[in-house]
């Protein structure tokens, strides 16, 4: 072999390595912000380099298909998911729409019909007051509809695309920031709320949901949201290419550990139960 021939060879050998030591990624630009830090920690520890893409959940699919990146974290609702049959689909972590009142309301649960009542625009369905919906505690108080919202949370959206379908908010929701409709829920006991997450305060309580008047009832625990009992949630998967698997599984696993979690968490995403996650691990590992 020529000394051009070998130096070719070299190079090629360094550039391949190179190649495979790098790892892109694109994620839902919902969630981008709260796993970025630790996943370059992880790139860091590992000697890797990490490209991290903040992006549409459809353009990190077509990136994906095109193999532009290895591996995709996107919002995953049902028309999503079928366009993406041809990956291997990780569950990851759920953004869910509560529904929130004064701990002193005695309700303790309510429909998903019975709050397209309240926050719809549709006449023939309008709930204005507790009594109206067959909760005497309240007698004929009017409700007082809130909508809380922080930067990039999509409660709004995917409390409107479950429980409004179609129709617009009724005109006389207030919609504000999360603190201010805190401070509204506990200075008035007719007071009900939509909101990304529960505030830490004794005086506010979660209700439970049910799907119609017929199904029970779910709080949003992590497993009811896991599992779809709670029915106001969307779902973020991992998706990936088969064959990519064992270059990605050190990142997989560390999507899943706890540190990621707690800093979903903390940001009003629904990680995976520990359990699920440790499965999935194991799963993975096994493989």
């Amino acid at each position: 072999m020529s000394f051009f021939k070998f130096l070719l060879s070299v190079l090629l050998i360094f550039v391949s390595t190179l190649r495979a030591q790098e790892i892109r990624i694109a994620v839902s630009d919902l969630i981008a912000g709260y796993i970025h830090d630790p996943l370059k920690t992880h790139a860091d520890e590992y000697e890797f380099m990490l490209d991290i893409e903040s992006i549409g959940s459809l353009p990190a699919l077509d990136k994906l298909r095109s193999d532009e990146v290895d591996l995709a974290i996107i919002a995953m609702p049902e028309d999503i998911r079928s366009q993406s049959s041809e990956f291997t689909i990780c569950p990851f972590a759920y953004d869910a729409s509560l529904v929130l009142v004064n701990q002193s309301n005695p309700i303790q649960d309510i429909s998903i019909n019975q709050l397209g009542g309240i926050f719809g625009s549709r006449e023939e369905l309008s709930v204005s007051t507790w009594g109206r919906l067959g909760f005497s505690g309240l007698g004929s108080r009017n409700i007082n509809p809130l909508v809380g919202i922080s930067e990039n949370s999509i409660t709004l959206e995917l409390f409107k695309h479950r429980a409004l379908k179609g129709s617009s908010l009724n005109t006389n929701v207030t919609i504000d920031k999360v603190d201010n409709i805190e401070a509204l829920i506990i200075s008035n006991v007719s007071s009900i709320a939509i909101m990304p997450f529960t505030p830490i305060k004794s005086d506010i309580k979660a209700l439970m949901i049910s799907k119609d008047s017929e199904s029970p009832a779910f709080g949003p625990t992590p497993n009811n949201i896991h599992h779809g009992d709670y029915p106001i949630r969307m779902p973020y998967c991992i998706a990936y290419n088969q064959y990519d698997e064992a270059k990605l599984i050190s990142l997989i696993r560390k999507l899943l550990e706890d540190e990621v979690a707690y800093h979903l968490e903390t940001n009003g995403i629904f990680p995976l139960p520990p359990n699920v996650r440790r499965k999935l691990v194991m799963e993975l590992e096994l493989e």
